[in-house]
């Protein structure tokens, strides 16, 4: 916990420095203002209910409302304490030691990715119909970065999204394929490719992921239409929210030509950028990559602020959680 929170601070700190005192005292309560931040912190409000109510039931109802917002403020501290791809195995810890077992588990945790990365695909499908090339075209010149190098490159790379977005479609075309179309053909697959030589040292671990598609499967077989119905439109209203918070922010400090479609569309860019697998919790990563793609939307002088106040809402506030939350949670575990 202290590598990310070290690199967190550092992050910020850095942020701090770069930031423009005289643009920041420019800045004056207007009305544009006030309803950014208030809509933001309601999205943070509305992301958690519709991620405890999926989370809630893909479980069964098996844990009360109180033992949900437990798990999922756990599930968004192991997020932020850890890599991307180090992430599911306390996820699924996390899971089992809130009651379910572990092939339950397993299939919240698959299922939940399914949706997740469903959710994304269409969003982003919907809006390239909307805006075109325009959702990848980043030729405006940033005063805010004009002075770094590393920042510009960054952007610069934004207009190769797509190719993050081509992953997410394979990713959710493959999940919806071995989970509801062809599981016992999946797990047979798994099992067969483990027996090649050059993947032997992964062996155990290939075969357990084509047991755990076909245990998901089993897990959710014969739900009724309502219970698909009722996780598609939470894990929209989770995903949107999550979007949403930033271009809420965008627009407290925006420029008189704010484009919410195109703030929106840039955010589904930005988590490209923030899915790689790299720092825990993406921090580094998720401020510099925020403040390249989106700092056409506000006043010159003011993108590592608002980047600053996005992180407050959406990753030093799980890290409080996480921290106030795993004393009684740990003493839980160790009672059993």
């Amino acid at each position: 916990m202290l590598i990310p929170l070290s690199i967190g601070i550092g992050a910020s700190v850095y942020l701090i420095t770069k930031m423009n005192l005289a643009a920041l005292q420019a800045v004056s309560v207007s009305q544009p203002l006030v309803i950014g931040l208030v809509v933001g912190a309601l999205t943070v409000i509305a992301r958690d209910a519709a991620f405890m109510y999926k989370l809630r039931l893909s479980a069964g109802n098996h844990m009360t409302w109180k033992k949900t917002f437990q798990t999922i403020t756990m599930w968004e501290f192991c997020a932020c304490v850890t890599p991307k791809i180090s992430e599911a195995p306390l996820v699924i810890f996390v899971l089992k030691h809130s009651g379910l077992t572990y092939g339950k588990s397993v299939a919240v945790l698959m299922l939940n990715a399914f949706f997740d990365n469903m959710a994304f695909v269409v969003v982003w499908s919907v809006l390239y119909l909307i805006l075109g090339s325009n959702m990848l075209l980043f030729t405006y010149t940033c005063p805010d970065i004009a002075d770094s190098t590393v920042l510009q490159t960054v952007r610069s790379f934004g207009s190769y999204a797509w190719i993050g977005y081509c992953v997410l479609l394979g990713a959710c075309i493959f999940l919806g394929t071995a989970l509801f179309v062809i599981p016992h053909g999946t797990k047979k697959f798994f099992h067969r490719l483990s027996k090649f030589r050059w993947l032997k040292r992964f062996e155990k671990g290939i075969a357990e992921l084509g047991d755990e598609i076909e245990l998901t499967a089993h897990e959710f077989k014969g739900k009724p239409l309502g219970f698909w119905v009722k996780m598609s439109i939470a894990t929209f209203i989770n995903w949107i929210m999550r979007y949403l918070l930033a271009v809420s922010l965008l627009y407290a400090f925006a420029v008189t030509d704010f484009s919410f479609l195109l703030a929106l569309s840039r955010q589904y860019v930005l988590w490209i950028f923030t899915g790689v697998p790299t720092t825990p919790g993406a921090t580094g990563v998720a401020e510099f990559s925020f403040i390249a793609l989106n700092c056409e939307f506000t006043a010159p002088g003011l993108s590592a602020a608002v980047a600053l106040v996005w992180r407050l809402y959406s990753y030093y506030l799980y890290i409080a959680l996480g921290l106030i939350i795993l004393p009684k949670w740990a003493k839980q575990l160790a009672s059993r």
